[in-house]
């Protein structure tokens, strides 16, 4: 089968290169969009038909789609030369942006009218006096109006680029305060319509804006938030990373007290997930409670703040094993300044210890190979160029094809759906029902958060069969965002559109999907929904998902008890067997009892 499609490429290749030997330039197009429609090809192949494609749209008049194909290859210098005209402008400020000519990039962005872009590039050029006029300007724009989250984002960034030009700037000052208002309203709403991941970027911005006040409360509260949600999620690494972020700024500032108390929870959250970081988390909580008492002692604070410290550290250390650090945390609790009886009790308890060698502190701690290089995306500009874009898959698909930081088959299905859309707009047909849902095909096939926005828009069309593209392109999407259209398709008019749902939701099967599907299970009270989110649930194959499955077997009856059952057996995780035993013991029902027992026999 593979010979046979590896053949049929080959005669295809051949056939466009003997039409443009002989001059059929329209023929030959064809043939070699056929050929880079093959996007799993080796680079050098692919590259070849490119460049032979750019030739043709050269020869055909079609310098725009020359360019596409330029800018893909990197090669500007030819990309720009066929973008003439006042027309193009944003696809030479894109090139510019690619090249890293940010002064041009943020010029030319001025003249396409696309402000955020300009503001980004100008930030990217470190030019922040224009930066800070660019988002200035942007404060009243008329479209902000009804979106709260972008004009929140607005204002955070103009604030920190006048704090740049005027560190007491009260101007700055107002600009950040409105900002942090407008964000915690936001997340608020986020959270309350279950958009957690939505609520957990106001966080991360509220986090960033405390660094940029420099206050700790500010910090404190972006970090708490932020790791509530990712622990909701079950987001295991992002949550110690974001502890250990948390942690490290608190010890800068001499947060003791605070950072003692977060390496405990660091300690109990590894514990109760079963990551083997809890005694290493428990250790250091025990330094740095015994430092947290020495600074008690030098600043006089009440006896009894250094009192609990000490028994904090002891505690911890007992933890660990470390014995005979707790008989020096109870010998300086004994030589404390506290009534004689709470002296003579802890001088008592220090001998208990005496004599006890301390263990060797081999206890390792988070590598950094598990750690997120992206933990900290700058959403304040992505969110804001997204929203500028407004769902235009042809802005969407521009912005990909020359970045580097998409893998080559991503980029070059963006060129795909560039040259698509060009083909539609020559035929005038780029508004067209069928183009419209061709597009949304390929915008699923991106496999890229990007192609998100674009989707949700097409969503919102009135015509179901370009919805129903939309929706069933979800299921290559694997992002928690993808839920919110599948969430409405469920309920729409239509029935294709709600059974495309159903093929989203059959499609959407990771571990981040597992609060999003419980969510669709519960709000359902159609069966066959409730079966296809059960179906999904147990493809993430994580305790939480068994736990859920192992809770409705006990709970429903009927179908669902049978799709929960059917999810479990093909359940390969070992740590559910745990849940299924503990259950079939304390079960009453004699079916269910029945049923979880030929599944641990199963397993």
């Amino acid at each position: 089968m593979a010979r046979r499609a590896f053949n049929s490429i080959e005669t295809t290749a051949d056939q466009a290169e003997a039409m443009v030997q002989q001059g059929r330039w329209a023929e030959a197009e064809r043939n070699y969009r056929e050929l880079i429609g093959q996007t799993h090809v080796i680079n050098y192949e692919y590259d070849d038909w490119l460049r032979r494609l750019g030739e043709i749209y050269r020869h055909l008049g079609r310098g725009r789609e020359a360019s596409f194909i330029y800018l893909y290859l990197h090669y500007f210098d030819m990309a720009r030369q066929q973008l003439a005209g006042d027309e193009h402008v944003g696809l030479r400020a894109r090139i510019a942006e690619i090249e890293k000519k940010w002064p041009e990039a943020a010029t030319l962005y001025q003249q396409a009218k696309l402000p955020v872009h300009a503001a980004v590039a100008f930030e990217k050029a470190k030019l922040y006096p224009e930066a800070c006029a660019a988002w200035k300007g942007l404060l009243h724009h008329p479209h902000l109006g009804s979106r709260p989250y972008e004009t929140a984002l607005v204002y955070f960034n103009y604030g920190r680029s006048a704090v740049r030009l005027e560190a007491g700037s009260s101007e700055a000052r107002r600009a950040l305060i409105e900002s942090q208002r407008k964000l915690e309203q936001v997340a608020d709403d986020f959270e309350q319509v279950g958009e957690l991941e939505r609520a957990f970027d106001c966080f991360q911005i509220l986090l960033e804006l405390g660094r940029e006040k420099t206050q700790f409360e500010n910090l404190a509260e972006g970090y708490v938030n932020c790791i509530r949600v990712l622990r909701d999620d079950n987001l295991k690494f992002y949550v110690l990373q974001y502890y250990e972020d948390f942690i490290k700024i608190a010890l800068e500032r001499n947060e003791l007290h605070a950072a003692a108390t977060l390496y405990q929870e660091a300690a109990a959250f590894a514990s109760r997930a079963g990551l083997p970081y809890d005694r290493h988390y428990q250790h250091k909580s025990a330094l740095t409670w015994m430092r947290c008492a020495e600074r008690f002692v030098e600043t006089g604070v009440p006896v009894q703040m250094t009192e609990n410290a000490l028994l904090a550290a002891a505690s911890q250390h007992s933890a660990v094993g470390d014995y005979a650090s707790v008989q020096k945390c109870f010998d300086r609790l004994a030589a404390l300044d506290l009534p004689d009886r709470a002296k003579k009790r802890f001088a008592a308890i220090a001998k208990r210890y005496h004599g006890l060698a301390s263990p060797p502190v081999d206890l390792p701690g988070l590598p950094d190979y598990l750690k997120q290089a992206h933990a900290y995306a700058e959403i304040w500009f992505f969110d804001l160029l997204e929203w500028e874009m407004d769902g235009d898959p042809y802005a969407v698909a521009a912005s990909i094809v020359g970045d580097l930081k998409y893998p080559n088959g991503i980029r070059r299905r963006a060129l795909v759906v560039l040259l698509t859309l060009a083909d539609a707009r020559l035929r005038s047909a780029d508004g067209d029902a069928d183009t419209l849902v061709h597009t949304g095909e390929q915008l699923g096939e991106l496999q890229s958060y990007a192609a998100l926005s674009p989707l949700e828009k097409l969503f919102a069309m009135s015509d179901p069969v370009v919805r129903r593209a939309a929706v069933r392109a979800l299921r290559f999407l694997f992002f928690k965002r993808s839920f919110v259209i599948v969430r409405k398709a469920l309920g729409d008019p239509d029935a294709q559109v709600r059974e495309a749902a159903l093929v989203a939701i059959g499609g959407l099967h990771f571990p981040h999907a597992f609060n999003p599907l419980a969510r669709i299970y519960r709000e359902s009270n159609d069966p066959r929904v409730r079966s296809a989110a059960l179906q999904s649930i147990g493809k993430i194959q994580t305790v939480e998902a068994g736990e859920f499955l192992v809770m409705v077997l006990r709970q429903e009856s009927g179908p669902l008890r049978e799709a929960a059952h059917a999810a479990l057996a093909q359940m390969d995780n070992a740590d559910v067997l745990p849940i299924l035993r503990q259950h079939h013991e304390i079960e009453t029902n004699p079916a269910v009892r029945e049923t979880l027992g030929e599944l641990l026999k199963r397993h």
